[in-house]
């Protein structure tokens, strides 16, 4: 029976915590993979020496950070990995923090100019066709403001993979996320698509000919543009208010 070994902290986690940590560190241990069952509740009670309810509160903390799946009948199951935790915890500091869209923007062009930076080098076929795919559903999308900034920020998505590393899509997802519910809200979207039509398209041709530094400038500008816009509109409205 494997049990806990306690070790000096500043502050000692509730018990629940220090199983979830437990078992987190044995199923990377195991090398458990997605769809992987872990053992039994009794089971687990005895290889802890916890009781069923710590077990319970270790199910569901490890169940909120998205490694498991608790299933019915199936107990604990290993979650296959898709960064929603993440977003959920990004997302909600963004809402309860003091931050500006400003503060947001100045983030996406320290993140996303590297990003696409590695897009032009590091990018497939593959990527370079889901890049096209959001380029002309965002063309075609006409007033339909919904649809339009659905694929805007799919167009970043898709940048964000074909840089082939994953903590860049797991970083824009929550960004994309903010950004929506900010522009659903926005009159000032509509009137700023032809000018994101060119500027994606551009991006997308200097990532297609790998050239990285055209890319990231391209990158910067269209960041630099959305953010002066933004601001404007903000000024427009406090002026008339």
């Amino acid at each position: 029976m494997s049990r806990l070994i306690s070790t000096p902290r500043p502050k000692r986690n509730r018990l629940s915590e220090q199983v979830a940590e437990q078992i987190t560190a044995d199923l990377i241990r195991r090398g458990l993979k997605p769809g992987d069952r872990l053992e039994t509740e009794p089971e687990l009670v005895e290889q802890y020496d916890v009781s069923r309810s710590v077990i319970r509160e270790a199910g569901r903390i490890l169940d909120e950070r998205g490694l498991v799946d608790i299933r019915p009948g199936r107990g604990m199951v290993v979650a296959a990995f898709d960064g929603s935790g993440i977003s959920r915890q990004y997302a909600l500091m963004l809402e309860l923090t003091d931050g500006t869209f400003r503060q947001l923007m100045e983030m996406r062009l320290v993140m996303e100019v590297g990003m696409t930076e590695l897009a032009a080098l590091n990018h497939t076929e593959a990527d370079a066709a889901l890049i096209r795919e959001t380029i002309t559903a965002y063309g075609t999308a006409g007033a339909d403001q919904e649809k339009a900034l659905e694929w805007d920020l799919a167009f970043h998505r898709a940048l964000a993979i074909a840089s082939g590393n994953p903590f860049f899509v797991h970083s824009v997802e929550p960004i994309n996320e903010y950004l929506r519910r900010t522009y659903k809200s926005s009159l000032g979207y509509v009137a700023e698509q032809h000018a994101t039509l060119q500027e994606h398209t551009a991006i997308a041709e200097a990532i297609f000919s790998r050239d990285s530094t055209k890319a990231a400038a391209m990158t910067r500008a269209h960041l630099e543009r959305v953010l002066a816009a933004s601001e404007h509109l903000t000024t427009s409205k406090e002026s008339t208010s």
